[in-house]
């Protein structure tokens, strides 16, 4: 008698929902496009002598000299700052023989500008002041997080937005969402090539134009698609 019970009531219940699920995987994708305002610049101090401590004096006199020539230069806002002594044994080979030139001493500086107009001047002061290499200039933005969150906020849109058209399309309905694969590697500002810094000879030097920086952000959704029966 129970087990009649039990089929008469599931029967009830199916009768009851008039609606079936299947799944919508969908992606929704966006970008954003921002001029560089900042920069931080990765300049790299070296120097060979046939001594450790000479080396060492060399490199630790070329830091020295750029903090005193670019400080005037630099706001409150910007920093700077000098890592610590790396030096290491030099060798070439001669004749197939391993000769020992000396020791390199090496050491980076970090220079952060919460401002991109005085780029030209501490890249100048510095060379000057005996810096060997200028590693890398990485631009930034300072509205950076809320490009994030602007760009985060378009890619969702963008899902549902295509879910709906897909589902109008099936002559079915959105449910609730089952499913994020939300992609937060993907929301970091690339460098542009054709925004890249660039020297522009003019009368009076070199100018830079100001980096362009591509913020892109997507997300992966299901959703429940319900069809009438």
């Amino acid at each position: 008698m129970n087990k009649l019970v039990s089929i008469v009531l599931m029967s009830v219940v199916l009768s009851l929902s008039p609606v079936q699920a299947a799944l919508l995987h969908t992606s929704g994708e966006a970008k954003l496009l921002a001029l560089a305002d900042q920069v931080q610049l990765d300049l790299q101090a070296s120097s060979l002598a046939k001594t450790a401590a000479e080396a060492k004096l060399r490199v630790d006199k070329i830091v020295k000299v750029t903090e005193a020539n670019l400080s005037p230069l630099l706001t409150d806002s910007d920093r700077f700052e000098a890592s610590q002594l790396q030096i290491r044994a030099e060798y070439q080979y001669q004749d197939r023989e391993r000769v020992f030139v000396g020791y390199l001493a090496e050491r980076s500086i970090m220079v952060e500008l919460a401002n991109l107009e005085g780029l030209t001047q501490i890249l100048d002061a510095a060379m000057i002041s005996g810096v060997n290499e200028v590693r890398q200039l990485l631009y930034k933005s300072s509205q950076e997080e809320q490009l994030k969150q602007q760009v985060r906020a378009l890619a969702i849109a963008d899902s549902y937005a295509k879910a709906r058209h897909l589902a109008e399309g099936y002559n079915s309905q959105l449910g609730p969402v089952v499913e994020v694969n939300y992609r937060n590697q993907s929301a970091v500002p690339r460098m542009k090539m054709e925004g890249a810094l660039m020297a522009v000879a003019d009368s009076g030097g070199s100018s830079y134009q100001a980096a362009q920086l591509e913020y892109h952000d997507q997300v992966d959704v299901s959703f429940e698609l319900v069809t009438e029966d």
